[in-house]
């Protein structure tokens, strides 16, 4: 079953932009979204990129929304995405997918893109094409290019956020005989191709959420029109807390993605029991979604060490801890969470992996920058002993992400490439959105 949201075009006039005459609704523009994920809950930097930019676009266009729901969440979305002109939830077939995987291996497709291509979702795709005039056509990730490959008239944008080459090149760096490895290595070879070629297929311009990640994919494909669209906070969802703090280090992420299951076995093997030799009443908090079987005995096997699966919020841990500790190595990017946890005035150690991307952040500024496991140990140590430094390091850290690091930093620069892109744009547009009413096909 498809579950699809729709919404009465009302006759009504809205508040113009300023300097613009009233339009009505009917005026407002049509754009087509498309993401790998339904996004929600906004958890995952995916998730939460694409449900904020649906938030903004809902509120200056007709926004139809096709979405894979690997997760299973569609059915308990917020209520603000019920302001879509209409969303069409495509189900996500785990054994199909797997048997793309399989028959990927003799191909030139990285392993990635082949489990994300459902034809239940190029259909819905096509169909949506042939019965709807689009203005813009954005498509969500670099896993939802392959549904747009034949010409449109539509402007088309590939929100493509992150270069996977860089991610799957550090992830294979080191020889391990592994599946994981394997993997990751095999893909790392198809993508210096593949993803260029299908960054190029028609798409307009192409966004990044850093800029090395941008140059990364230019030095394969020079002419491709780019630009950087990055990550924001909510500010409101992360306050800024800066009263006592217990005696506690902080690891957030979804514990079963591989950068994270790497992070945190290297917090438990090497940097923790360093941390402890210095200071035996500190605790480790691993917080996170879908923790293992295998790095649960991991966590209970480690002196000081405690799990916190699938909590429901990550605020009160940020205003729990003293430190936020992300040693890094495999990554492309920007790491929102550490974006949230700077927001929300736990000071961070980082690597210059975890910080990349991270445009302004100063080293022993904004966060303590460290790449050897006994330098994260010993900034650690910093932080959790002088409360001066510690504070220092948070405010400049929430000044830092005040000034250019909001979803409104997001939004203006997202409305400037749509004027690229439709000139005319923002000449028709109503901005008063319209209650929707629910219908189910089948």
């Amino acid at each position: 079953m498809l579950l699809q949201e729709t919404r009465e075009i009302s006759t009504a006039t809205a508040s113009p932009r300023k300097g613009k005459q009233a339009q009505p609704i009917e005026s407002r523009r049509k754009v087509l979204f498309l993401s790998h994920r339904f996004p929600f809950p906004p958890i995952g930097g995916d998730r939460v990129k694409a449900y904020h930019l649906l938030r903004h676009l809902m509120e200056i266009a007709d926004v139809d929304l096709i979405a894979l729901d690997e997760a299973g969440t569609a059915e308990n979305s917020r209520p603000e995405l019920s302001k879509l002109h209409k969303s069409t939830v495509v189900p996500f077939h785990k054994t199909g997918a797997a048997l793309r995987i399989l028959g990927s291996l003799a191909t030139s497709t990285p392993i990635e893109f082949a489990y994300y291509r459902s034809p239940e979702m190029q259909r819905e795709v096509d169909v949506a094409l042939a019965s709807n005039s689009y203005d813009l056509v954005i498509a969500f990730f670099l896993r939802t290019a392959g549904y747009l490959a034949k010409p449109l008239s539509a402007a088309k944008l590939l929100i493509a956020e992150d270069a996977r080459i860089i991610l799957q090149e550090r992830a294979s760096e080191k020889f391990e005989l592994t599946p994981q490895y394997l993997v990751r290595k095999l893909d790392a070879g198809k993508l210096k191709r593949y993803e260029p070629e299908t960054m190029s297929t028609g798409f307009d311009k192409v966004t990044f959420v850093a800029k090395e990640d941008e140059s990364r994919i230019l030095a394969e494909a020079p002419t491709l029109p780019t630009d950087i669209l990055t990550n924001g906070v909510a500010l409101e969802d992360f306050p800024f807390y800066a009263g006592e703090r217990k005696d506690e280090i902080l690891f957030a992420g979804h514990l079963g993605v591989y950068h994270n299951v790497l992070m945190v076995e290297r917090l438990l093997k090497q940097v923790f029991p360093m941390i402890r030799k210095l200071s035996p009443a500190t605790k480790l908090l691993i917080v996170g979604k879908e923790p293992s079987e295998s790095m649960r005995k991991l966590v209970s096997a480690t002196a000081g060490a405690e799990l916190h699966p699938n909590v429901p919020s990550m605020l009160p841990f940020l205003h729990r801890a003293k430190v936020f500790l992300h040693p890094q190595t495999v990554g492309a990017g920007i790491q929102n969470k550490l974006l949230e946890a700077m927001a929300a005035g736990i000071p961070v150690v980082s690597t210059p992996v975890g910080v990349s991307g991270i445009e302004g952040l100063i080293d022993d500024e904004h966060a303590l920058v460290r790449t050897t496991d006994d330098a994260l140990a010993q900034a650690a140590i910093v932080l959790l002993t002088n409360g001066t430094i510690a504070s220092q390091l948070a405010h400049s850290a929430r000044s830092m992400i005040e000034s250019r690091w909001t979803w409104e930093h997001v939004y203006a620069k997202l409305d400037s490439i749509i004027t690229e892109l439709v000139p005319d744009f923002f000449e028709s547009v109503a901005m008063r959105p319209v209650l929707p009413r629910p219908v189910v096909t089948q």
